[in-house]
């Protein structure tokens, strides 16, 4: 009996084994042209942050953009312009896409960023941070309509 049971189970095993998939399916990713795109919307907002060009940056974020951090404090595009004169000034600035996926007019990336900013007195700090960003294609453009933020 315990060499039937053994039996049994071994050939559950390899038929339930055979029935999954070797690895697990990959999520749905961007074409090459939508990271093309979205990437230089992302990078053309760090130029924009940097350079504190209102105009540039109001062309590349939604009206409707809105950003969360991990607090739960909720900023908007309006808000994010309007303290781009007075925020610290953005020395250096890098930030990568690492993963775009892409759902119709939609597009969700998850990226890390690093920002060299000098305060008001002259010192520097450093952030370095991991987010999710959310684009959406409209007449043809895309836009960046919203983020979570450390």
């Amino acid at each position: 009996m315990k060499t039937i049971t053994r039996i049994a189970l071994t050939l559950l095993v390899t038929l339930a084994s055979a029935a999954l998939p070797a690895t697990p399916p990959d999520p749905i990713t961007a074409d090459p042209e939508t990271v093309r795109a979205v990437t230089a919307v992302k990078k053309g907002i760090l130029a924009g942050h940097k350079a504190r060009d209102r105009a540039a940056l109001d062309k590349l974020y939604a009206e409707d953009y809105t950003a969360i951090d991990a607090k739960g404090e909720v900023t908007t595009k309006k808000e994010l312009l309007d303290g781009l004169a007075s925020g610290a000034e953005i020395v250096e600035g890098t930030y990568d896409l690492i993963k775009v996926r892409r759902w119709g007019n939609v597009a969700v990336a998850n990226g890390h960023g690093r920002i060299v900013y000098r305060n008001a007195d002259g010192t520097t700090r450093v952030s370095e941070y991991d987010s999710v960003n959310v684009f959406e294609l409209r007449n043809g453009r895309w836009y960046y309509v919203a983020a979570f933020l450390p």
